[in-house]
């Protein structure tokens, strides 16, 4: 269930959502003034129950660039409940330096849905890892070994791959996201090199790669020369397997996966298949593309002042009193209230501090200042988190066994995102504008992390939020159902995301 929205930076966004137990978030979109659109259940919203539609109204203001959207219920985006948003710019610097775009969305593809793997995650004694993968997909195609397959299966090992179609001597923007739910994607073209224009809608200077490594959440775009000899050429979008860890405890740890996913890049009057060479690397493994190729088009100063407000968090795993697998942050795993979240809480003038210890909050309330988060990673696996509502200024990174040092913070033109790896037993230091007013997630974009509990609500300013009104129909969600009591994660998953896979 995949859709493309392409619009103008000046439009509003009136996208109708409908049932079944729909909840979508627009990753990327600040939601200035509302808030409660941001789609994320007990923090902003309700889900949308059976047989109920909600239309999502927002604008965009002066955002423009690549992003996506997808489902925030539980892990009903792995299911294929997402889609990409492009917010195009009229005076984009780089608009006459290309003559035509492309969008490429990354993913992973699990045989089995969630309803299936996010129980046995949380099994009580799970000692796993993330779920194994069967194929990584390049918007939306991919081959699978069918040697493996199931006996009785329809399996295609020959499956069509995708095709770019370009023309000699004419120049190409590929809009790249990853949409999946675990693992970082490696994006190269062969023979053709990558310069990179733009990364999670903040214009960059540009800087010519060879290979594009692409975490969970984050996008970028790239012009790509069409200056090679006609001809077939791989697009490769690899699931980078030394990201991923596994044990033989992992789900689906015997997967038949070829981590090298495929398309083609097609000239004009070609005719012989692809017989191209990769690219050797020429980055770090697991790590976010390299700060000289992300410095902003224009310097970007306004982080460099007195903090207002400073916040420590820790993030681990632990096991709950039945040995369930949790995650954790400064040791609280997040628990969402789905039927009511905090954004009505806090319209209801109750306190941010008084809000339940699962909620995950830290509060922020200088209107116009700047707030620092330094977040220490307390386990092996690296994060990819990503911030809602908000840019972040990327003040350092911190690798395992690194002393934090404040001298070497980035202040004076960082990098600028809203998604960034946190590396295993490291440490990063952030910081954005307190200029937002709401109830914002910071998680690892996992999905299943996410789904262990890896969140932290940011309530910000919240002496603005408490005057606003949610509009009346967002409120009627919550009064539709009562989730809280009704529902278990086995229930939902086995049931509604089956009933939604068989659309796509």
């Amino acid at each position: 269930m995949k859709f493309k929205i392409l619009m103008n930076h000046t439009n509003l966004l009136k996208p109708i959502i409908l049932n079944p137990l729909h909840i979508f978030h627009w990753h990327g979109m600040f939601q200035h003034g509302t808030n409660w659109y941001d789609g994320v259940p007990g923090q902003t919203q309700c889900p949308i129950p059976n047989d109920v539609s909600l239309v999502y109204n927002f604008s965009t203001t002066d955002q423009h660039g690549t992003y996506w959207y997808h489902s925030h219920f539980f892990a009903q985006y792995v299911d294929g409940l997402r889609g990409s948003l492009v917010v195009h710019d009229p005076d984009d610097p780089y608009l006459n330096q290309y003559d035509f775009e492309y969008l490429v969305v990354l993913s992973d593809w699990h045989h089995n849905t969630t309803g299936v793997l996010l129980p046995l995650q949380d099994a009580p004694g799970y000692s796993g890892l993330r779920p194994i993968p069967d194929s990584p997909l390049i918007s939306g195609l991919g081959r699978y070994n069918c040697t493996a397959a199931p006996p009785g299966s329809k399996c295609k090992s020959n499956q069509p791959l995708a095709v770019y179609n370009v023309k000699k001597n004419k120049k190409y923007r590929f809009r790249i996201i990853n949409s999946s739910a675990d693992g970082v994607f490696v994006f190269s073209i062969d023979q053709h090199k990558l310069k990179v224009i733009e990364a999670d809608g903040i214009y960059l200077k540009p800087t010519i790669i060879k290979k594009l490594p692409v975490a969970v959440g984050q996008r970028y775009s790239v012009i790509v020369d069409a200056n090679q000899p006609v001809g077939n050429y791989f697009i490769r979008g690899t699931l980078d397997k030394r990201c991923t860890p596994i044990n033989n405890a992992t789900i689906n740890f015997n997967s038949a996966i070829d981590w090298n996913g495929l398309g083609i890049l097609h000239y004009e009057g070609a005719i012989n298949k692809p017989n191209s060479k990769e690219f050797d690397d020429d980055f770090t493994p697991c790590r976010d593309l390299d700060k000289k190729h992300l410095n902003p088009i224009k310097p970007i100063t306004k982080y460099d002042g007195h903090v207002t407000d400073f916040v420590n968090i820790t993030i681990t795993f632990g096991r709950d009193k039945n040995q369930r697998l949790k995650a954790l942050i400064n040791n609280s795993s997040f628990v969402p209230q789905m039927n009511d979240p905090t954004v009505n809480k806090i319209t209801r003038d109750i306190d941010a501090k008084d809000l339940p210890k699962e909620q995950n909050s830290v509060i922020f309330n200088h209107n116009g200042g700047i707030a620092e988060i330094y977040v220490k990673n307390n386990n092996g696996a690296d994060h990819p988190f990503h911030m809602h509502g908000h840019v972040f200024a990327i003040m350092y990174v911190g690798e395992k066994g690194e002393v934090h040092d404040k001298s070497k913070y980035n202040k004076r033109n960082p990098v600028v995102r809203d998604t960034l790896t946190i590396p295993g037993n490291g440490f990063v230091v952030i910081r954005f504008i307190t200029d937002n007013p709401g109830v914002w997630a910071f998680h690892c974009h996992i999905e299943w992390h996410v789904e262990l509990g890896m969140v932290l609500g940011i309530i910000e300013l919240q002496d603005t939020l408490k005057k606003e009104t949610i509009p009346e129909d967002v409120v009627a969600l919550c009064l539709e159902h009562d989730l809280q009591k009704r529902t278990t994660r086995k229930m939902l998953n086995s049931i509604v995301i089956n009933e939604i896979r068989s659309y796509d």
